[in-house]
C-alpha cells in the first residue's frame, strides 16, 4: 500500500490549497477487501478547491474528497453531517498534516457528545418522517393499482428517509454506507420496526407488494417512535400513518 500511496500523495500535496491529506474508509479501519476502493480526504484552504474525484489508478478505484476545515466542521453542528462524518474523522489516518489541522479535527471528535445536536436531530427526523406522507400515498395507490414501479419508487424514498430518521433519533453514527441499512434497522429497539424496515429495505426476499406493505408498517412505527418537537409535523405524520393503517386492515 505504501508504494501505491506515495506517488498519489505527492500529486495531492502538489495541488493548490492543500492543507492535509488523510486516509478514510475501509482501508483506514482495516476492513478492506479486494473490491474496496481507496478513500482519501483532503483538507483545503478555500471552498473553490472543494470537489470530489473518482479514478482508477493501477486498476484500483480511488475516491478523493476535498473539503475545507469549516466544511468538515459541520460534523460538529449539523446532525446529518455528524451521522456520516464523525466516524470517518475518528478513524482517519493522517498521511500529510504539517500544521496539525486534521489532528485538531480528530481531537474534536473525541470531545463531541451527541447531546450537542440532539434537539436539531429530533427536529430533522420529524421533518423526514412527515415529508414521506406523499410516499405513503404512492405506496397505497400503487398497491391498489398493482403498479410495482410506483410502489418501488416510493419504497426507495421511504427506505432512506425513515432510515435516516431512525439514525438521527438515536444518534447512531454511520462508519460506512455499507452498514447503513443494518444500522437503520437496528436503531430503534422495536421488533415491529426492525421487521418492517428490514423487509422495506430489501433485506429479505419479499416481493414488491410485500415491500410496499412493510413500508406502510415501518412508517407507522417511525411515527410512533420518533420524538416530535413540531406539533404540526406530528399531526401530518399521524394522519398519513392512520391512512396507512386503514389500508392495511382493509
Amino acid at each position: 500500500m505504501t508504494s501505491f500511496l506515495t506517488p498519489l500523495l505527492a500529486e495531492l500535496m502538489a495541488e493548490e490549497g492543500v492543507r492535509a491529506v488523510f486516509l478514510t474508509g475501509s482501508h483506514a479501519r482495516g476492513e478492506a477487501d479486494a473490491w474496496s476502493d481507496l478513500d482519501l480526504s483532503v483538507l483545503v484552504t478555500e471552498d473553490r478547491f472543494a470537489r470530489d474525484t473518482v479514478s482508477y489508478r493501477e486498476g484500483r478505484l480511488v475516491s478523493v474528497e476535498r473539503r475545507t476545515v469549516a466544511g468538515r466542521g459541520r460534523a460538529f453542528t449539523e446532525p446529518e453531517a455528524a451521522l456520516w462524518n464523525l466516524e470517518a474523522l475518528r478513524t482517519g489516518r493522517a498521511l500529510h498534516d504539517p500544521d496539525g489541522v486534521f489532528a485538531a479535527l480528530q481531537a474534536r471528535t473525541q470531545a463531541f457528545a451527541w447531546a450537542e445536536v440532539e434537539a436539531q436531530a429530533h427536529r430533522r427526523a420529524g421533518q423526514l418522517v412527515a415529508g414521506m406522507a406523499e410516499e405513503v400515498h404512492k405506496v397505497i395507490g400503487g398497491l391498489h393499482a398493482g403498479d410495482g414501479s410506483k410502489v418501488g419508487y416510493a419504497a426507495a424514498g421511504l427506505t432512506f428517509a425513515l432510515g435516516t430518521a431512525a439514525l438521527l433519533s438515536t444518534g447512531t453514527l454511520v462508519p460506512t454506507e455499507n452498514r447503513y441499512l443494518a444500522l437503520a434497522q437496528g436503531a430503534w429497539a422495536d421488533p415491529a420496526w426492525r421487521g418492517a424496515y428490514g423487509t422495506l429495505a430489501g433485506l429479505t426476499d419479499e416481493t414488491w407488494p410485500g415491500r410496499g406493505r412493510a413500508g406502510l408498517r415501518a412508517y407507522g412505527r417511525a411515527v410512533a417512535l420518533a420524538r416530535w418537537p413540531d406539533q404540526a409535523l406530528q399531526t401530518l405524520a399521524q394522519e398519513a400513518a392512520s391512512k396507512a393503517a386503514a389500508f392495511l386492515s382493509a
